[in-house]
């Protein structure tokens, strides 16, 4: 049955009051498309409560509080401070930030930037470098976004029949040429298992436009055991591989699984489409959003 809005919101506070009955809000902030899993409610920029939206997504919730509190001492950047308080549900502090968006970066000067790359970088290298056989960190499961190579030729016989009705002959020959290395190397995804975000998309990274810096790094559901080059390939496909190049000055192993990234970074937009066309197909929308990506080009006022 379809939630409204309103609904969501008047059963979210419901529950607050009722877990903390003393809490007074006078600021409320609530996300309901921002994430796949998860709704949010910010009380007072204080505050963040996170409610899975299914029943089967509860999951991702209860394995972002553990892998948070796991790897929080390897990582000198900040991470918020989650606690569970029920199957599927969690509050952390508020960390202070807007969406690192390619736009928002772009416009920065150079040395912003660099510093910007930096950060994540170190980041990156920080969670990947985290040893799996860790006591405690070896209780991490695997990533959701941790798939075989079967998977991917699997999706690329979806693409074929279910997206390849909707491409011209060009867009075929580009969706080929990503799949190709795969196809001609069976062990062309092999990799040596970390500990990855999973989703370090602009709204993961809390940037302050006062210090041009990034205040902390939240939403680990979909963290785990998998493939450092799918983090990677995310950043590729959101801020574009001329940024991330930068980053890789401080993440040196980025240069030796750069193509498995780009596969990533390619592929995320193909199964997107497939999931359009599905619904098409069934004219169910439900989940249906636009994304607005940079590709390679540079926001309107850059500098020529």
């Amino acid at each position: 049955m379809f939630e409204r809005m309103d609904e969501k919101r008047e059963r979210y506070t419901q529950y607050i009051n009722n877990k903390y009955p003393k809490l007074k809000i006078s600021k409320m902030q609530c996300s309901f498309k921002d994430e796949k899993h998860s709704d949010t409610v910010t009380l007072n920029n204080v505050h963040v409560f996170k409610f899975a939206k299914y029943d089967w997504s509860a999951s991702f919730i209860d394995n972002e509080v553990n892998t948070v509190n796991l790897i929080r001492r390897y990582i000198n950047m900040p991470l918020p401070k989650m606690q569970c308080l029920e199957t599927g549900i969690t509050i952390s502090n508020y960390i202070e930030g807007e969406p690192l968006f390619r736009n928002v970066l772009l416009l920065l000067d150079n040395r912003a930037q660099e510093a910007i790359a930096e950060e994540i970088g170190t980041f990156m290298k920080q969670l990947h470098g985290i040893s799996i056989y860790e006591e405690g960190i070896k209780n991490i499961n695997e990533s959701p976004v941790d798939f075989s190579a079967d998977y991917w030729m699997s999706q690329y016989e979806g693409i074929q029949r279910k997206l390849y009705p909707h491409c011209d002959s060009y867009t075929k020959k580009c969706i080929y040429q990503v799949f190709k290395p795969l196809m001609d190397n069976g062990h062309f995804l092999d990799y040596k298992a970390s500990i990855i975000h999973g989703n370090p998309v602009p709204n993961n990274f809390l940037f302050d436009k006062g210090s041009n810096r990034i205040n902390g790094v939240i939403n680990f559901g979909l963290s785990g055991t998998g493939d450092p080059a799918y983090d990677i390939g995310v950043l590729i496909d959101n801020l574009g591989e001329t940024f991330v190049k930068r980053v890789s000055r401080y993440y040196k192993d980025i240069d030796s699984f750069i193509d498995r990234s780009r596969f990533y970074a390619f592929t995320i937009g193909f199964c997107w489409g497939k999931s359009v066309a599905d619904m098409i197909t069934t004219r169910d929308f439900t989940h249906f959003k636009f994304f607005s990506g940079g590709g390679d080009k540079f926001p309107i006022g850059s500098n020529w």
